[in-house]
């Protein structure tokens, strides 16, 4: 699992950077840090449900909502009232977890 305070990070392809920098130019003010939004957690291959709730500190399925951009699932944790969260970016690939992957499917739309 990858954690994400910066979208240009190198360990990103361009799929995921492409989202994360739209991520930033919709969410992000003067004076406001990427990482001070959201803690951006990159689902890998082999990662299990119970290391991403460790992770996270909620259950799998405790997202807000879940858009399928193609390939790629985004699922945000919202932990305040301010609206700072956990987004789990998970890749619609071989050897991430298939119940995981179940579960977003079940709950996603689409977004344009």
């Amino acid at each position: 699992m990858l954690v994400i305070a910066d979208v240009a990070d190198a360990r990103l392809g361009p799929r995921l950077k492409a989202l994360l920098e739209k991520r930033r130019d919709e969410l992000l003010s003067d004076g406001v840090e990427f990482g001070d939004i959201a803690h951006w957690l990159v689902i890998e291959p082999g990662d299990t449900i119970p290391e991403i709730e460790t992770a996270t500190g909620f259950p799998i399925g405790a997202w807000e909502w879940v858009h399928d951009h193609g390939r790629v699932f985004e699922a945000p944790i919202i932990l305040s009232d301010d609206g700072f969260g956990i987004v789990l970016i998970v890749p619609d690939i071989e050897g991430v977890d298939p119940e995981l992957l179940n579960l977003l499917r079940r709950d996603a739309s689409t977004e344009s």
